[in-house]
């Protein structure tokens, strides 16, 4: 993404990144990833699942700094936003702009994605952690962005369900200082015994009535 002129509303930049120190404490009778010094907000909820408490997987932290540009800092192309991220999937909010990606008169979200950001669930459908992108900003995105001037497919999709998260995991140590021991790990809503040691950092959805077109 370093080709882009234009900053992408899901990317983050360098002041808003938050480094708060995490560590597992004691919840129900287990263990579970919590930020030392816990605020409202830390945590995202899936969806309601009959007979069971509320899913909660915790997010990595992050200011929003995108309207202050002389507090922001430079951008990092390669790191995403994880608050703005999950406002595009929530909303349907176009990536580049941050506006709503929904065709007005048709109904349809269009959605250009690479093989690097998609995994295929069925003829019609698929998961991915990429939002969509607006019929305005597609043809900006394609001058712009170099993974999509080398893997690119256009779709229109007919609607999204939360499907999980891509999250880096963790494990209980001796130690109060912990790192990661492993990235970007997709982590299903109904993966319960995965939720205690994710630190989320984006949304996945499953795209349905998926139908690929011309750009």
């Amino acid at each position: 993404m370093t080709g882009y002129k234009t900053i992408p509303y899901t990317i983050a930049f360098a002041n808003e990144l938050v480094m708060d120190p995490i560590g597992f404490v004691p919840y129900r009778g287990r263990m579970k990833l919590s930020y030392l010094q816990p605020k409202a907000g830390d945590w995202v909820t899936g969806p309601a699942v009959p007979g069971r408490s509320s899913v909660e997987i915790l997010r990595g932290r992050v200011r929003d700094l995108r309207d202050r540009p002389d507090k922001r800092g430079p951008e990092r192309m390669r790191k995403l936003h994880p608050r703005r991220q999950w406002r595009c999937m929530d909303k349907l909010l176009c990536q580049i702009c941050g506006e709503p990606a929904t065709d007005p008169e048709t109904g349809v979200i269009p959605w250009a994605l690479t093989k690097t950001v998609f995994e295929q669930t069925s003829p019609s459908s698929g998961r991915t952690n990429a939002p969509p992108t607006c019929w305005n900003c597609i043809p900006k995105a394609l001058e712009e962005c170099p993974m999509l001037q080398e893997d690119f497919t256009l779709y229109t999709v007919a609607g999204r369900t939360s499907a999980g998260v891509l999250a880096d995991m963790y494990r209980p140590g001796l130690v109060r200082a912990i790192e990661p021991t492993a990235h970007m790990v997709f982590v299903a809503w109904d993966d319960y015994t995965h939720h205690p040691f994710a630190l989320a950092l984006c949304q996945v959805v499953e795209l349905h009535g998926m139908r690929p077109i011309s750009p």
